[in-house]
């Protein structure tokens, strides 16, 4: 009974010594006290749950040999008790090393697989932004370094060079009878009114192809008082005069024309292709912008940049336009360009800037202007069926017979009358007279071109011949106001006046 008993005791003691040492092994942080609990015999063969976080039971390994230390065997016979509490010991701690084995490998393997999908992800994403970058409505974007962006425009470039065209325009100028500074005071014979050739350079857009000519269309500023028109295509050498171009129809407060050019005179070395035209209506604020045209008479050149603003009201030489604005640079020569958007359609005709001079704070910069293309199809339409005329020589030239004067925007709203010629004056017998018109009728067109000036009138009337028929719209007086009315004229021969 005694060996029993005292056995009994020695097994107590070391259960308790086993649940102890245990308690240590799972415990963090030495300093916390562990309260004793019932004595289990541990469970070698258990493995612990995927998910539970690893023990850090390798941190402090000196836990068990303390605990033996402490409690040390009263009695001889606890020599089998102890290696059995060894063998315990150790298979617990392999047990542990397999477990947090596990945990770690199940671990790694998780994050392998979130690293991955996470690669996965990140270039998924990036060929979507480089896909979302590689092109904007046909124009690409490449990303530069330090986060910069550099639009290639190229492509609308190519596409759209062979459509732009370089246009000089030579006015002959009368010098008129004048003595210069040096004669005024030197002395000399001054001028004896001989005549000097200006030559203003311009631009303008291959529209149409039929089978005798090639239609471009420009500003009316661009052509309006020129004796003659050469045509610059893309491909000619500098060397190269150009081809002669002729005006078909005009439009002064619109400010667009249409010159064509006989297809037999274009050189093989031309290169020539018809504008795809746009819609402006469509266009937004900060769209992407091109602008190709003869800058400062040196040849094409292109520029870029946005729409700045829609629906500019712009006070310009032949009235109040309605614009749109854009700070890609127009200069001088530009005018009858091509305005691009990014799929190379034209969407504009670029026509003007504001500038001034100095670098002060008043000083002004990116602000362009181009005609919507939309708002003037019609009209280069109506432009585009006229007949094509050249300048009659001076003493082929008919005449109306009658004398005028200009209806200025200011005049017409302030006397409620039209805009255009008023008739103050027809001679006798006049070819003007003899198809009814009177004084104080106003002459608004001569054969579908529109008159807003008495100048303009006489310069229209220098493409036709006498003995020719025309239609003259004109405002017939009716003494309570004007009605439309459409009259023929035969035009009258030059050299019969003053017989």
């Amino acid at each position: 009974m005694y060996d029993n008993e005292e056995n009994k005791y020695e097994n107590e003691e070391l259960s308790q010594n086993v649940n102890n040492v245990t308690e240590e092994i799972n415990q963090p942080e030495p300093e916390e006290t562990v309260e004793p609990e019932t004595v289990q015999e541990p469970e070698a063969a258990q493995e612990p749950e995927p998910v539970q976080e690893p023990q850090q039971t390798m941190s402090r390994p000196h836990v068990a040999a303390e605990a033996q230390n402490s409690q040390a065997p009263k009695k001889n016979g606890s020599g089998p008790i102890v290696i059995m509490l060894i063998i315990v010991l150790v298979g617990a701690f392999v047990c542990l090393l397999g477990a947090a084995a596990y945990i770690v490998m199940n671990r790694n393997e998780k994050t392998g697989n979130f690293l991955e999908k996470m690669e996965q992800s990140n270039d998924e994403e990036a060929g979507e932004e480089s896909k979302n970058t590689e092109t904007y409505d046909s124009t690409k974007v490449y990303e530069a370094s330090k986060g910069l962006y550099v639009t290639d425009v190229s492509d609308v470039v190519n596409q759209n060079m062979s459509s732009v065209v370089a246009i000089t325009s030579t006015t002959i100028v009368e010098s008129g009878d004048y003595y210069d500074i040096y004669d005024f005071y030197f002395g000399g014979n001054g001028n004896d009114g001989g005549k000097q050739e200006q030559q203003a350079a311009g631009s303008g857009i291959i529209i149409k192809q039929t089978d005798k000519e090639l239609l471009i269309v420009t500003n009316n500023h661009v052509v309006e008082d020129a004796d003659k028109l050469k045509i610059q295509f893309n491909g000619m050498s500098d060397e190269d005069e150009g081809v002669d171009g002729y005006v078909k129809g005009t439009n002064s407060t619109s400010d667009v024309a249409v010159v064509a050019v006989k297809k037999e005179d274009i050189p093989k070395n031309a290169e020539i292709k018809v504008a795809t035209i746009g819609d402006s209506d469509s266009l937004e604020v900060g769209d992407g912008v091109v602008a190709i045209g003869n800058a400062l008479g040196y040849g094409q050149s292109v520029t870029t940049g946005i729409i700045s603003a829609k629906d500019r009201k712009v006070e310009l030489d032949n009235g109040t336009m309605t614009l749109l604005q854009t700070d890609a640079a127009i200069n001088g020569g530009n005018s009858g360009g091509a305005l691009l958007n990014s799929r190379g359609e034209v969407i504009g005709i670029n026509v003007a800037k504001y500038s001034s001079n100095g670098s002060t704070a008043a000083s002004i910069e990116g602000m362009g202007f181009a005609i919507p293309i939309s708002s003037v199809k019609d009209i280069i339409g109506d432009l585009e069926t006229m007949e094509t005329r050249q300048k009659v020589a001076e003493e082929e030239r008919g005449y109306l017979g009658i004398n005028g004067s200009d209806v200025s925007e200011q005049d017409a709203e302030f006397y409620n009358i039209p805009i255009g010629v008023i008739v103050t004056g027809v001679t006798d017998e006049s070819p003007a007279g003899k198809a009814g018109i009177a004084v104080r009728d106003i002459i608004t067109e001569l054969d579908g071109k529109e008159i807003k000036s008495m100048s303009e009138l006489q310069k229209t009337l220098e493409y036709y011949k006498a003995g020719e028929e025309v239609k003259v719209a004109i405002k017939k007086s009716t003494g309570n106001g004007y009605e439309d009315k459409v009259v023929t004229v035969k035009l009258g021969d030059k050299s019969v006046l003053g017989r």
